[in-house]
């Protein structure tokens, strides 16, 4: 019976999840559409295209560095013959993203009670700010950081170097996450690392060797899928150690335009400066109760998880890469897991507190409930007077197209398009697609093409003999004279 005992939480948060479905929709909606629509797609797509072509319909696919072949691709593989429909799976999927936060916060030793807050809380947050938060919610977003994160946890609890079973789990994560999810070690190994270190002392090399085994495991998964044709960018591509040197030699020669370097990119990311204030005075009242009452080792492991944001950034400025939430989902979690941290303490609050955030949430969400509606409807009307702009044009004819319309027309338009993938500067431009939709039209020159769709206006002013022919909801067609 034991083994069944995560279906109650599961209950619970699918009764949670059902009412408050409507921040989902409002995500859903955002996004299917917006600047991220395509990367949402591509599991989906690359599902839909294993199922109605085999293996040969998924060769040809270019799949990102993160590939998200696990979790997000294996479960859209298994749910496209249950569920064919693109909102239904991304439903499904909401749902598992959205029991992570519990199952980590309870992973971590949190009471069930404040786990289920946490879930949502962190959902509210994200059906207010869709564009940031509500990320987390959709696949190739790295929410799945949270999973790895959870079965690596796990692993190091029960870590037991005489069993063979425990190695060749082990084994088997972190070649999944070297494969699937590079940010994981981003968000999640400094803490980890000393984890291992602080827990297991001497016992941690064990789990250290295994991941640097499972990197290399990695490199031959990735081989396998470039003989099956499907395109992977290795980690040969990221000039991670070239970075790494030169923030190295500014450490020495001038650690001043280092430090205010740091600075300015925790300034420069907007997200991050609307809660750090909250999120310090949480960090100080933690510090202040739990310093003097916990273990020193559990106070110094759970410190070094606060700080996990701040590293995160340091990290992303030190690789050049622009901070964005999705590689910062601990800054949500870490406000609501702290606080709920601190709420502990209190006799009173501990108990009330989650009854009171409940009912509080939902009276909230029932004050916007008329306007969650009309946010989804009106992402609806504008994907299907997007796809009726597209129907007025003749697919047999190939367009080209700039990264972003392509895989939304491929998914929710019953036409069988031949839209070619080119960058504003008029190359072709296979990321994240299925290179054999595009036949050998990507053969052909960007002016070849007589018609196409673009996301910016201002394209059309460098593209050669091309006039503006259909406005429609962010979409711009073209055709050439």
């Amino acid at each position: 019976m034991k083994r069944f005992q995560f279906l109650k939480p599961l209950f619970f948060l699918s009764v949670i999840f059902a009412s408050f479905h409507l921040l989902y929709d409002v995500i859903y909606e955002n996004h299917l559409g917006e600047v991220t629509d395509s990367d949402v797609l591509y599991p989906y797509l690359f599902a839909r295209d294993f199922w109605t072509g085999g293996f040969a319909g998924i060769r040809g696919w270019n799949l990102p560095p993160c590939t998200y072949l696990f979790p997000e691709i294996v479960l859209a593989i298994l749910l496209f013959p249950v569920i064919p429909s693109v909102y239904g799976f991304h439903l499904v999927f909401g749902f598992f993203s959205f029991v992570l936060p519990f199952f980590l916060a309870r992973q971590l030793g949190m009471p069930k009670r404040y786990a289920y807050s946490i879930s949502l809380g962190f959902f509210v947050l994200a059906g207010l700010h869709p564009n940031s938060f509500g990320q987390f919610y959709l696949p190739g977003f790295h929410a799945m950081v949270f999973f790895f994160a959870i079965g690596t946890l796990y692993e190091l609890e029960h870590w037991n170097p005489k069993k063979g079973k425990v190695w060749f789990r082990f084994l088997i994560l972190m070649t999944l996450v070297w494969v699937s999810e590079y940010w994981f070690f981003v968000q999640f190994v400094p803490y980890l690392f000393l984890y291992a270190i602080i827990r297991m002392g001497w016992k941690s090399f064990g789990p250290t060797f295994i991941c640097l085994v499972g990197f290399y495991l990695a490199k031959a998964v990735a081989k396998v899928l470039r003989l099956m044709g499907i395109g992977t960018i290795g980690t040969d591509n990221v000039y991670l150690l070239s970075q790494l040197k030169g923030i190295g030699h500014l450490l020495v020669s001038d650690p001043n335009s280092l430090w205010k370097g740091i600075v300015q990119s925790f300034e420069n990311q907007d997200l991050f400066s609307q809660w750090i204030d909250w999120y310090l005075v949480i960090g100080v009242l933690f510090v202040i109760l739990f310093v003097f009452r916990n273990n020193r080792k559990d106070f110094f492991l759970e410190f070094v998880f606060y700080l996990s944001p701040f590293i995160t950034l340091v990290f992303l400025y030190t690789i050049q890469v622009e901070p964005n939430i999705r590689y910062l989902y601990f800054l949500p979690f870490g406000i609501l897991y702290f606080s709920f941290r601190i709420l502990e303490r209190i006799p009173f609050l501990r108990w009330i507190f989650p009854i009171v955030l409940v009912i509080g949430c939902f009276w909230y969400y029932l004050g916007k409930h008329t306007e969650l509606v009309s946010l989804v409807k009106a992402g609806e009307t504008k994907r299907n007077h997007r796809m009726e702009c597209l129907s007025q044009f003749d697919p047999n004819l190939p367009g080209a197209a700039t990264y972003w319309p392509i895989k939304y027309s491929y998914t929710f338009s019953d036409q069988n398009w031949n839209l070619v993938p080119f960058t504003k500067d008029g190359v072709y431009y296979p990321w994240i697609a299925n290179s054999s939709w595009d036949k050998d039209f990507k053969n052909q020159t960007f002016d070849s093409f007589g018609w196409g769709v673009t996301e910016s206006k201002e394209n059309l002013a460098d593209w050669k003999d091309v006039r503006l022919v259909k406005e429609c909801e962010g979409w711009y067609f073209f055709q050439r004279n």
